[in-house]
């Protein structure tokens, strides 16, 4: 009898995309998935569908990281439920076990996590601002109509520095415009936005903190080599970028239940994802804060709310 392939799965819920990552026992990725973020629980469905697993697969246990990981973990019942910080660092300590500065840019946030002997000592986390994100390259991207996968390839033919407001994302694409209309070519301006970028992340992250090599860089934006090229300036040293930078918070997670070893999974099974899943949203007038409450259902069955700031609110 065939023994059934045995998977320790991280899940990274994003503001932008929704990442899933199979590990085995020893830790080697057997399968994973990245998709956009067009809805959470849709996309949260889509990327389990898309990770492919055999039906007669063995779930050791689920781990959730990201901005969507309470929603997350009342919707598929996680193992483990922890901090990008957390997940993040875990992943990249596992694979460069001497990394003392870990940088990561995501869709509409970025992160800064300093490491000191194997553990966490500092760390800083922007959420408010788009204009150190990869959304502010993302937009600009598409009202140039250039790929997104295709501006650090573009962006590193630049032959001439310009300057991008980069303090602010609207305000880097109004800037970006201007130079369109002046008719600036394309790759400086890309390479001015890359520029722009990795200046504001530090100005928002670094102030203060003592930046030490070796550096890593992680999320999906450490794809774009011309963000690279700007990291390795900015600190004048080589910039390490992991296998699959995209998928380091899930395989963070993974690594987290693998440590671990859950006795028996929490994990509802990828066969209850596309149950009837719904949710509804309401402004409370059931209390002074007037929460704005989104309740969660699996058909008629009242699962679980979020946003509520009060115990009164917590049920329809």
């Amino acid at each position: 009898m065939k023994r059934k392939n045995k998977y320790y799965l991280g899940c990274d819920i994003g503001s932008t995309t929704v990442k899933v990552a199979a590990l085995d026992q020893k830790a080697n990725l057997m399968k994973s998935s990245y998709v956009k973020n067009k809805g959470i629980i849709e996309s949260i469905q889509r990327s389990f569908e898309e990770l492919g697993l055999e039906k007669n697969a063995q779930i050791a246990g689920l781990g959730i990281t990201g901005s969507g990981r309470y929603f997350g973990n009342v919707l598929l019942k996680a193992d483990l439920v922890k901090t990008e910080i957390l997940a993040h660092a875990k992943a990249a300590l596992y694979f460069y076990p001497q990394v003392k500065t870990i940088f990561e840019i995501g869709g509409e946030d970025c992160k800064m996590i300093i490491i000191d002997k194997g553990r966490i000592k500092d760390f800083q986390m922007n959420t408010i601002c788009g204009g150190g994100t990869g959304a502010m390259i993302e937009s600009i991207a598409n009202r140039m109509g250039i790929p997104i996968e295709k501006v650090g390839e573009i962006a590193l033919k630049s032959k001439n520095e310009i300057s991008i407001a980069g303090k602010c994302g609207i305000f880097a694409q109004s800037t970006v415009v201007s130079k369109l209309n002046l008719g600036v070519n394309k790759e400086d301006i890309l390479m001015g936005v890359c520029r722009a970028l990795i200046n504001n992340y530090f100005a928002m992250l670094a102030k203060g903190k003592v930046l030490e090599p070796p550096f890593v860089f992680q999320g999906a934006t450490a794809l774009n080599q011309a963000l690279i090229s700007c990291f390795a300036k900015e600190v004048s040293s080589e910039i390490i970028i992991p296998d699959y930078p995209h998928l380091m918070g899930a395989i963070g997670m993974a690594l987290y239940l693998i440590e671990n070893k859950p006795k028996e999974t929490k994990f509802l099974g990828l066969e209850n994802i596309n149950n009837n899943f719904r949710t509804t949203n309401i402004k409370s007038n059931r209390c002074p804060n007037q929460c704005e409450v989104t309740y969660l259902f699996e058909g008629e069955k009242f699962i679980g709310s979020f946003g509520n700031r009060c115990e009164g609110c917590s049920k329809p």
